[in-house]
């Protein structure tokens, strides 16, 4: 028989309370010890502790949590190189179909830099330039995408620094599609964080940054970010370097369905600098589900003398720094007065810690005696 290891207080309330439940309650908590182990001890030091990176300006946000782990010189204008190309991407995804055809112009088969290998004359589909446009970073398929969409490079321009605008991008000024040193383009760390989860809100964007090679339009196209395939759950998004950049890199990792996006700017090595963020996101904070632990708190001996089992009903997950875990306290909330062969919720778990409420759930019973 399932004993109680917790501390059970029987508590009278007179009306109904915030649980929605009649009186009276039944209140079980697991306390951990209330101190942290070595290997907590060491996740609290790790936040504590800048991350060393050659990068001018770099940032490192959890998307889901809405939350910046990392940032410095986050709102710095700097060269952006051709991240500018997530803005081309995203504009041409608002304004066009993947579907519509294309006949590419001489001027975009002459633009010099990086390229996918145009032809004047040729024609390609939309899709087929965004794989051009942000895998070899094709500055060719910028101006193509840039004319397709606006009728010229210009006008196309005036649209992104509207985009920007309405993104809220303060630190940032397009002068053209593709990212070539300007002496008047800038963004900042902090905007490309804002830009890229835009762009990656659409489902062709991050298929395609995720994608190490493609075969496309005739032609083998390599994603110049080296992070895929190599960094675990590496799925984006864009590199860029110029002389005036230096080293760019917008980095996507998703683990267990939750996204690290990290921006450097003006890096002297841009993978290490990724890395190093993307591992001081990944190690020092954690995503944990809202659930009854494996412990006596999971089962209730109900008025016939058995065993019943618990089951928190399905909850966002949370997120906390690595080392606050272990001292996140689960309670249970049960009502007195239900019979645990209900199929009615019984009662609800609260995780808590230094007395403040994190998540609450309702809790039913899983399988009968």
């Amino acid at each position: 028989m399932w004993r109680r290891i917790a501390l059970v207080c029987l508590l009278v309330v007179g009306a109904l309370g915030s649980l929605g439940f009649g009186p009276p309650v039944l209140t079980d908590s697991s306390y951990p010890p209330l101190r942290l182990d070595p290997d907590s001890v060491e996740a609290l030091l790790r936040t504590r502790r800048h991350p060393a990176v050659t990068a001018v300006a770099a940032t490192v946000v959890d998307i889901d949590a809405n939350r910046t782990l990392y940032a410095l010189r986050p709102h710095e204008p700097l060269p952006p190189a051709s991240t500018v190309k997530v803005m081309t991407a995203l504009l041409t995804l608002q304004r066009g179909s993947l579907t519509d055809s294309v006949t590419i112009s001489a001027g975009a088969a002459s633009a010099p830099g990086s390229r996918m290998g145009l032809v004047a004359g040729e024609v390609l589909t939309v899709e087929e330039l965004l794989y051009g446009l942000l895998l070899p970073s094709g500055n060719d398929a910028a101006v193509a995408l840039a004319e397709y969409v606006a009728g010229s490079e210009t006008a196309f321009v005036a649209l992104m620094n509207e985009a920007a605008a309405a993104l809220d991008l303060t630190d940032t000024h397009f002068t053209n599609a593709h990212g070539l040193d300007d002496d008047a383009g800038t963004a900042s760390a902090a905007d490309l964080i804002v830009l890229a989860r835009a762009a990656l809100d659409y489902p062709a964007f991050a298929r395609i940054v995720a994608m190490p090679q493609a075969y496309v339009a005739g032609r083998t196209l390599t994603n110049t970010n080296e992070l895929l395939g190599l960094y675990p759950g590496a799925d984006g998004v864009k590199t860029g370097t110029t002389s005036a950049a230096g080293e760019c890199l917008i980095a996507s990792a998703t683990r267990d369905g939750h996204r690290l996006l990290v921006v450097v700017l003006g890096s002297q090595d841009r993978y290490a600098d990724a890395v190093t963020l993307l591992d001081y996101g990944a190690t020092g904070w954690r995503w944990g589900a809202v659930a009854l632990p494996d412990n006596a708190l999971t089962w209730e001996i109900g008025a016939d003398g058995r065993s019943y089992r618990l089951r928190a009903a399905a909850a966002p997950d949370i997120f906390l720094p690595a080392w606050q875990w272990p001292l996140v306290q689960p309670v249970r909330l049960l009502d007195a007065t239900m019979p645990l062969t209900s199929t009615f919720p019984v009662g609800r778990l609260r995780l808590m810690l230094d007395g403040q409420v994190l998540a609450t759930t309702l809790l039913t019973v899983w399988q009968g005696p």
